[in-house]
């Protein structure tokens, strides 16, 4: 819910309704909420308390998201610069102060409101309908909480959910604010274009040293390298303890007996399905079997339930839940109702046929390559202990060799895991978080937590800081050549769309212009400011930000100049409107519940006690400011 705005600023709606929100501040004033007495501890909002804790995984997952869907990595540092901390913890207030007025007014999400929910989440519904605790536990470790917090957490949210939905239903943004919008982003326009051809510009001569040497001296900034950090690091996973295991054939006999159903055809299963999209008649067959009639004497007492008999191997019956349920009864006992897709359910399974064994000979090596896994990954257990006893003082490369996995030393990367030769280390990059470790205060020759990931278990250690600094000319060379080459071809570019606009503006024809440079035309294109096209978006940036009649260069995102010409403007018509008005009504009512969101927050936060540690906020966010700069 508080959420909501974050997806609403990446909108082109959003530079038009914050000049009116910045308007309404202007004109009804706006005073900090959150400032309080100043007491212990950190924050505190009725009886609850938001910690540095709660402020540092809130970041860390927005880095991590940042890191999934932008594959960008950023510090802690980074992140509070560009006030991503800032606004998590203006959002943990948000939320702890509407929970701190629930628990006020005795409003609070039940366990069976929990349990519901957790029901809807994918994967955690067990065979029988209910919450799989150990998907529960899953859930809680990606989240970094035990089970108590994750469910803690999740009633918090519906709590959060109940209260501000109460407050905000039915919030419908009047007309006085979309239509404006459905005005500006309906306008359309068309455009007559023309783009370089392979014959219109000459390629730039190659350049002399001194012309090289003169660019790097006035572009030395584009050649300066980050800190770098040289980190080496022991990792392994159970496919490198795979060669310590031994089995013998008596091992995969022993598994292939205890194991049998494994190795053989699925199992048959002779069953009667007993069904009625009606739960009642269902029910009254299975309680008169269960008083001693047989399957026979109480379809005859029971109208309206069909009987199937059916062969099934496992899979068979579509409903997941059914099929396991159904292979898991014993033979002659009627079991039911089940509510399976929309009708009800009794069955009984009458006869039990084995599958097949395959000849273990054929298995044979399969089950050695699943004991020795399996071997494997118990050597990899035993490690658990081992490597915290000795990651308690000893150097990496003993800890290694006491393991028996080799150390890796990786090329020296920035804190975005990037290496001078702008390869990002997959290794680094796929645990953030500790490369925001080795980028914080660490020093030369200190090692990290130890990392425990899906099979695997590494230490990393710090080997040296490598100060920023300036590529030599000798060095950059190479790029340096590449960078003049582009900037010149920039440069002739430029300058036949220049050429190709002073003859339009000279009295040629927009064609007679583009055949004299060489150019290829377009024609007329149509574009309407709000609608995706086929258009380069920088392109249509520029038509639109041009006079109908203007002729002018326009820069596509790899930065090929185009000729274009407003040739006609027209308002939006009535089809444009049409099509844009959800969408515009959607985004501006997502605004319009954001500000009630505030204001609602800013009456609660008067009915509930606030306490701020301006010292130790301070002190919190100097902290973060620091890091990385060795201080």
């Amino acid at each position: 819910m508080f959420g909501s705005m974050r997806k609403f600023v990446r909108s082109p709606y959003a530079a038009v309704l914050f000049f009116l929100l910045i308007v309404s501040f202007g004109i009804f004033g706006f005073r900090d909420p959150f400032t309080g007495a100043i007491g212990g501890g950190f924050i505190s909002i009725g009886d609850r308390e938001i910690r540095p804790f709660d402020i540092n995984r809130a970041v860390d997952r927005q880095i991590d998201r940042m890191r999934v869907e932008q594959n960008k990595i950023i510090s802690t540092r980074e992140a509070a610069q560009q006030g991503i901390t800032q606004g998590e913890l203006a959002q943990l207030i948000n939320r702890t102060a509407v929970l701190a007025y629930g628990d006020k007014i005795g409003v609070r999400a039940s366990s069976d409101a929990v349990n519901t929910y957790l029901l809807g989440l994918p994967g955690v519904r067990d065979a029988v309908g209910r919450v799989d605790i150990q998907s529960v536990r899953q859930l809680a470790a990606d989240n970094k909480q035990s089970v108590k917090q994750f469910e803690d957490a999740v009633a918090d949210d519906r709590t959060v959910d109940y209260i501000v939905n109460a407050a905000l239903q039915n919030v419908a943004p009047p007309e006085v604010l979309t239509k404006p919008l459905l005005t500006y982003f309906g306008e359309k326009r068309t455009v007559s274009a023309a783009r370089l051809t392979a014959a219109s510009v000459t390629a730039p001569k190659a350049p002399t040293d001194d012309e090289l040497k003169a660019y790097y001296e006035q572009n030395k900034a584009q050649f300066e390298q980050p800190e770098r950090r040289r980190i080496s690091v022991l990792t392994f996973s159970p496919a490198d303890f795979a060669n310590q295991v031994t089995v013998t054939d008596d091992d995969i006999k022993k598994e292939y007996d205890r194991h049998i159903k494994d190795y053989s055809t699925p199992e048959t299963r002779d069953i009667a399905q007993f069904t009625s999209k009606d739960r009642k008649p269902v029910q009254d067959f299975v309680d008169f079997v269960k008083q001693g009639n047989t399957l026979e004497q109480a379809a005859a007492k029971v109208p309206g339930v069909e009987r199937a008999n059916l062969p099934v191997k496992p899979g068979d019956l579509k409903d997941k839940d059914y099929d396991g349920h159904v292979f898991n009864m014993k033979t002659d006992v009627l079991d039911g109702p089940y509510l399976v897709n929309g009708a009800y359910y009794a069955v009984q399974v009458l006869k039990i046929t084995p599958g097949v064994p395959t000849p273990l000979a054929d298995v044979s090596d399969k089950i050695h390559e699943k004991l020795a896994q399996a071997g494997a990954e118990g050597k990899f257990s035993e490690t658990y202990e081992q490597i915290r006893d000795l990651a308690g003082g000893s150097p990496l490369e003993e800890i290694g060799k006491q393991i028996g996995a080799p150390v890796i030393h990786l090329a020296p990367v920035d804190a975005n895991a990037v290496t001078i030769k702008r390869e990002q280390s997959t290794l680094l990059a796929s645990h953030p978080d500790i490369v925001r470790q080795l980028f914080r205060n660490m020093t030369a020759g200190q090692m990290t937590d130890i990392v425990e990931g899906d099979s695997e278990r590494s230490l990393y250690r710090l080997d040296e800081i490598v100060p920023k600094y300036t590529l030599s000319f000798d060095d950059a060379k190479a790029e340096v050549r590449a960078r003049f080459m582009l900037k010149k071809a920039q440069e002739a570019a430029d300058k036949v769309a220049n050429d190709m606009i002073a003859a339009v503006k000279g009295g040629k024809t927009f064609e007679q212009a583009a055949a004299a440079g060489k150019l290829a035309t377009i024609g007329s294109v149509n574009m309407v400011r709000a609608e995706n096209s086929q258009v380069d978006p920088a392109i249509k940036q520029a038509a639109f930000a041009m006079k109908e009649g203007e002729v002018g260069i326009a820069h596509a995102q790899s930065g090929e100049p185009w000729v274009i010409r407003v040739d006609k403007v027209e308002p939006a018509t009535s089809q444009v409107e049409t099509a844009l008005k959800q969408q515009i009504t959607n985004e501006i009512s997502q605004t319009l519940n954001q500000d009630f969101e505030e204001v609602f927050v800013r009456g609660v936060l008067k009915a509930v006690p606030v306490n701020r540690n301006e010292n130790a906020i301070q002190g919190y966010f100097d902290g973060i400011l620091k890091e990385d700069q060795g201080q």
